[in-house]
């Protein structure tokens, strides 16, 4: 079968690369206005309050109006969609992708995931030492699955982001190659979930990871991963 020609481009630079061409013209975390991190929140917020609501039909149309003005407010300057990624950096020299769908602060389908000990990123050929990330995120019912329950392709979704927190952190991470994930209990929401991911070797340009969520001391999914960067790690991290 033939391409189509008017599908988009399967290729292009990873975050991590692309943080590393910007360099000092990537934006800083403080040109960030605080509403934007505060629509993002009340978006989240929305999301739930839309999956749990029991209000009358009247209730949902006079809702459903407010939120149409919203959304037509917010296309009145939008940037193309072929430039969504939203990198940062931070003064440490860390960069942050704020709008992708793992854990990205401006995006509001993304989970609200907090990391708890990110260093400070590699210097330029910098292979480190194998390093443990540990995050926390508190699911909500819009991640539900079962009853009382996240959803597995939700709970993917945070493991994928925080093994590749784990492998950038030592060094050149790329894309995900291979997520292999075990569930060895329900994953709960409305509960914090603590998250333990750390680098485990490098080959060449792949990365290799490993992570679990816990509830308490029972684990409820592990993962490994395997992710294939873009540069070698003599290209710079």
């Amino acid at each position: 079968m033939s391409p189509d020609p008017q599908a988009p481009a399967l290729t292009g630079p990873s975050a991590s690369t692309l943080a590393a061409m910007l360099g000092a013209e990537m934006p800083d975390i403080a040109d960030i206005p605080p509403e934007a991190f505060e629509l993002a929140e009340r978006v989240r917020d929305l999301v739930e309050a839309v999956v749990l609501t029991d209000v009358d039909a009247a209730a949902r149309a006079a809702a459903s109006a407010h939120v149409a003005e919203a959304t037509a407010r917010l296309k009145a300057a939008q940037r193309p969609k072929d430039a969504v990624v939203q990198l940062v950096r931070h003064e440490n020299g860390r960069y942050e992708h704020l709008s992708q769908a793992g854990s990205g602060r401006l995006n509001p389908q993304a989970p609200r995931v907090e990391y708890l000990n990110l260093p400070t990123p590699p210097e330029p050929g910098e292979v480190r030492e194998p390093i443990e990330i540990l995050a926390r995120v508190t699911l909500t019912a819009q991640h539900s699955g079962p009853p009382g329950r996240a959803h597995g392709g939700v709970v993917a979704t945070v493991l994928d982001q925080v093994l590749g927190v784990a492998a950038s952190v030592s060094g050149p991470a790329g894309f995900t190659a291979g997520l292999d994930i075990r569930f060895r209990k329900g994953t709960p929401y409305d509960v914090p979930l603590d998250i333990a991911a750390r680098f485990v070797r490098r080959e060449g340009r792949k990365t290799f990871v490993t992570a679990e969520i816990r509830v308490g001391d029972v684990v409820t999914a592990e993962a490994t991963a395997v992710f294939v960067s873009d540069r070698a790690p003599a290209d710079g991290a």
